[in-house]
């Protein structure tokens, strides 16, 4: 009886680690296949010191009524922006007539 079960024993054995090296094969082949988890990190807002703005005139920037001078700064873009808007057309109208020309 001993001899007839020691076969078995040893079967035993041999069918289950081979069970454990193909699990382990399979876990480890599964795992390459997966891609990388990406995530998208931020960090946080640059403050200043004692949580002012990073960029110092920032409180400043859109205060359109403490601008000195407003109506002289606003009349002057006022009107650059009507020249400039003037002069594209002439300007597109002369390069026509001269790639024309020759």
């Amino acid at each position: 009886p001993c001899a007839a079960s020691t076969p078995r024993l040893f079967a035993a054995r041999g069918s289950m680690s081979s069970a454990l090296v193909n699990a382990a094969r399979r876990a480890l082949t599964q795992r390459a296949r997966t891609a990388p988890v990406r995530s998208f990190n931020t960090s946080a807002p640059m403050r200043g010191g004692d949580g002012e703005p990073a960029y110092i005139h920032a409180e400043k920037m859109y205060d359109i009524g403490a601008t000195k001078g407003r109506a002289a700064v606003f009349g002057a873009a006022c009107a650059a922006v009507v020249l400039i808007g003037g002069y594209i057309p002439v300007y597109a109208v002369q390069f026509q007539q001269r790639k024309a020309a020759g």
